[in-house]
């Protein structure tokens, strides 16, 4: 992969990354009980991680999570390879003389071409549980 289609992929697995962060709070502030409005201002300002972990609690705080808990373990490992594609791959090959050709380079080229599919994926499907649930409590 040239780098240019590097650049492309990475923004639109981080637009994906940020898809998911924003979905999932908008589950939370829809199943948290009262003002949907207010519960998503109180959380603008968290992080993925963090939402993952308050998601879990208050889905699973009445015995009958609508998300299982394989799913929450797979957001979680989406989680950390978020923090990794924002603060870390580059500085794997770009201090690496000639990097364009580098072994470092085209081991991150395979490494996104792999999550760039599994965030598009489950990024597809958080929206659909955000719209069919959000849809279903406004009802």
């Amino acid at each position: 992969m040239n780098f240019e289609e590097f650049k492309i992929k990475y923004a639109e697995t981080m637009l994906n990354y940020q898809a998911i962060e924003h979905d999932i709070k908008f589950i939370y502030a829809y199943m948290k009980a009262g003002d949907v409005d207010r519960h998503f201002d109180e959380i603008e300002n968290k992080t993925l991680g963090q939402m993952i972990r308050k998601l879990k609690v208050l889905d699973n705080s009445d015995g009958k999570p609508y998300i299982d808990s394989g799913d929450y373990n797979f957001l979680e490992q989406i989680c950390d390879n978020r923090n990794y594609w924002a603060h870390s791959v580059f500085v794997e090959f770009i201090y690496k003389k000639n990097w364009i050709n580098s072994k470092e380079y085209k081991k991150q080229c395979l490494k996104l071409e792999k999550d760039f599919n599994r965030v598009k994926n489950a990024s597809d499907i958080l929206e659909n549980i955000r719209v069919e649930y959000c849809k279903s409590i406004r009802r």
